[in-house]
């Protein structure tokens, strides 16, 4: 029986075999010049949602390193600061040393001493307002932008940061603080024995204005009896007193009570102001209404730590009455540098401990990322000997087809006549 042979057959159905190779061919080349397997999701379903979910993870893993690399350079940033703060109070506690033997040294040589004081003073001051890369005070917390320490114009320091800290997430589960405050750094040093610090009141009107010292301690017991209280020296009306002159009053911050009978005490610029076992001195033009506060604490600024020390070298290093004020003075000032050297060495272990975690953490997401890298890679990305091998093959294939295709066509019934 001899079959017929269709049209279709002969023609419709190579068509369609040579389209399917040439869209298979196609697929192959955009493949190698995109170099991806998948051109677009229909191609696998369920590995173009794996390679998405595997793209998320990445770009996680690559925040979380920009966070580490933000934090790294914050938290190194202020262990350099706080390596020079160390060496400032090694160096003032040299010198308290030194001060501790101030009745063998010559009165230039007690002043030379004073002068260094000074200059570290100075320089923990510069350290305490460091900025960070971005321009921002490295210790006011939230407060970037405003400078951490100030020195108000009539006596002591200004903290005008705040206690807030900044966290940045390193991982799915770990959070970490970039920095450390000032006040925490700076101020908040316990203090061997309760101790004091002054200021003027940002309201004052004096011109020139009243300046306040930092003061000393002539008696430990009277001042522990005065903790926690707090006291205020206000300058009175000139016309309260006869004759008329500049003139103050101690009062108590809480109640507003007299301390110890100083009420309309006649000013002298620069003569001691005491009371409650502790000696301020102001000088400059205080004008009527001026307050100048004194504020009892279990801690000490660093800065008025020195300052207390160069106060008492000036004032009493050289005044036997005042011997064992000033030998008071300088064991604590010993005491309270060593507290201040202990507070900074914490601080230094806490952002040790920080690096550490961050280094750990950014090795793991470093072997997490390149893990999903190669998932992905096998998912996603073409194997380009097996494309191109598979390229040759279909080329091949597609060329015979089309040959073949053209002999059939070219063939008719008369061929077969002899």
């Amino acid at each position: 029986m001899v079959d017929r042979v269709s049209t279709y057959w002969t023609f419709q159905r190579p068509v369609n075999d040579m389209l399917r190779l040439q869209s298979n061919l196609n697929k192959t080349s955009e493949q190698i010049a995109s170099g991806k397997k998948m051109l677009s999701p229909a191609d696998d379903p369920v590995g173009a949602a794996r390679v998405l979910q595997l793209d998320q993870e990445i770009a996680l893993l690559n925040q979380y390193e920009r966070n580490i690399t933000l934090l790294d350079s914050r938290l190194e940033q202020e262990e350099g600061v706080l390596d020079g703060v160390t060496s400032v109070l090694q160096r003032v506690r040299e010198l308290t040393v030194q001060a501790g033997n101030a009745a063998v040294y010559s009165e230039s040589e007690r002043q030379a001493i004073a002068l260094e004081l000074d200059e570290r003073l100075k320089e923990l001051f510069d350290l305490a307002n460091s900025r960070d890369g971005s321009g921002e005070y490295l210790f006011s917390g939230f407060q970037g932008e405003k400078q951490t320490f100030v020195q108000n114009p009539g006596g002591g320091y200004g903290y005008q940061g705040d206690e807030g800290v900044r966290f940045l997430q390193i991982s799915r589960t770990i959070t970490m603080a970039s920095g450390d405050t000032g006040k925490d750094i700076f101020m908040d040093v316990p203090a061997t024995v309760p101790s004091f610090n002054s200021y003027a009141s940002n309201e004052n009107r004096g011109n020139p204005p009243g300046i306040i010292s930092q003061g000393i301690t002539v008696d430990q017991e009277a001042l522990d009896e005065f903790f926690p209280e707090n006291a205020v020296i206000t300058f009175e009306n000139p016309l309260d007193v006869d004759p008329p002159r500049k003139n103050y009053t101690v009062r108590q911050k809480s109640d507003g009570r007299v301390i110890d009978g100083l009420e309309n005490i006649p000013y002298n610029s620069g003569s001691p102001i005491g009371f409650a076992g502790m000696n301020v001195n102001v000088i400059g033009n205080p004008a009527p209404g001026d307050q100048f506060i004194v504020e009892t604490s279990p801690s000490q600024n660093m800065m008025v730590t020195v300052e207390k020390l160069t106060f008492a070298l000036n004032n009493y290093s050289t005044s036997p009455e005042f011997s064992d004020v000033y030998d008071t003075a300088i064991s604590n000032t010993l005491e309270n540098i060593d507290n201040a050297l202990q507070n900074v060495s914490q601080v230094r272990a806490r952002i040790g401990a920080r690096l550490n975690t961050t280094e750990n953490t950014a090795n793991q997401h470093a072997d997490n990322k390149l893990a999903a890298q190669d998932i992905r890679a096998d998912i996603r990305d073409l194997d380009y000997a097996e494309a191109v091998s598979r390229l040759q093959l279909e080329e091949f294939i597609l060329q015979a087809t089309q040959q073949s295709f053209a002999t059939t066509t070219q063939l008719n019934l008369f061929d077969f006549i002899r």
